[in-house]
């Protein structure tokens, strides 16, 4: 289940405002991930395994709310967005 940490975003015309902060778990083994965060801009991704260490794979901003990132292997963990 994905979950907001950090301040609530808030909604104008459609667009989040604020420096909302979005994490995703991504619970079955997976070299690519496709997420929604719904954010409203490109932002920052952090992800860790399940051992809580950091992977680096491919970032794609498919819009201002979702992006895909792609990895070598299929792994779990979770995406840390700001």
């Amino acid at each position: 289940m994905a979950k907001y940490i950090g301040r609530q975003p808030t909604v104008t015309n459609n667009v989040f405002t604020g420096d909302a902060n979005f994490v995703h778990s991504q619970g079955s083994a997976s070299a690519q991930w496709v997420i929604n965060h719904n954010l409203g801009k490109k932002c920052a991704v952090t992800v860790v395994d399940s051992a809580e260490t950091v992977v680096i794979g491919q970032v794609t901003y498919n819009s201002l709310n979702q992006v895909t990132l792609d990895f070598q292997g299929a792994f779990s963990g979770k995406a840390f967005f700001n």
